[in-house]
């Protein structure tokens, strides 16, 4: 999977609100919001540090949080375009994901890069104040592309409904972040799998509620008329 919509970091007012930084600073605010949670604090001492598994030992001169943090901002190209897609592509060999596409115009660039597939995604609301939805972006994307290559959608996936009226508009799948997270947080491995199963159950009652027992037969008719996104 390649990201696109990420060639530089946007300007995320909610983490400048909020003073977010890795590491985190000691601030006034975090050591009071550390000391409404202290059996979260003490379970946390006794765990080992936690590192990049994957970068961590691999990529010279990254050896804490700091320079983890400056590494990876130096990782981002504003120059990337097409060409490298289609150089990534050719590089990579394998199936090849593009993320990040919310209009017509780049869904068929995405065809003609080569890819086996995209995802139509605004990085979680999380680049670009007023950037479109996912989910009102996925008609116009599927109008466009659909027949031509496989449109997935990721953003605001709670539950099972939500993965039924992605389907019922196009996307072939639907990608979660926060769903998965909860769980994880919450009871570690076994947690993610228990979201899965939640949002799995979701939508195999949606669809019974809905008249239908096969996915590939949802299409928008199971939607109330006037209150989706159209092309």
């Amino acid at each position: 999977m390649l990201t696109l919509d990420l060639q530089i970091l946007g300007q995320r007012h909610r983490d400048l609100k909020n003073g977010l930084s890795a590491p985190p600073k000691p601030t006034l605010i975090n050591l009071l919001d550390l000391a409404t949670k202290p059996r979260w604090c003490w379970n946390m001492l006794g765990t080992p540090r936690r590192q990049f598994g994957n970068i961590f030992g691999h990529v010279k001169g990254v050896d804490d949080m700091s320079s983890l943090g400056e590494w990876t901002n130096g990782q981002f190209d504003p120059t990337l375009n097409w060409n490298d897609v289609e150089w990534v592509k050719k590089r990579w060999g394998g199936k090849l994901i593009l993320k990040g596409i919310q209009d017509a115009e780049d869904a068929r660039l995405a065809v003609q890069s080569g890819a086996d597939a995209l995802i139509v995604s605004n990085h979680g609301g999380r680049q670009l104040d007023g950037a479109e939805s996912s989910i009102n972006a996925l008609p116009g994307v599927v109008q466009a592309v659909g027949k031509q290559i496989e449109v997935h959608m990721d953003g605001g996936v709670r539950s099972g409904q939500d993965v039924l009226k992605a389907r019922a508009l196009g996307a072939q799948g639907t990608y979660i972040g926060r769903a998965m997270l909860y769980g994880l947080g919450a009871m570690g491995e076994a947690g993610v799998t228990k979201a899965l199963q939640i949002i799995h159950k979701e939508l195999d009652i949606s669809m019974a509620l809905c008249g239908h027992t096969d996915i590939n037969h949802i299409d928008h008719s199971v939607l109330l008329p006037g209150t989706y996104p159209t092309a």
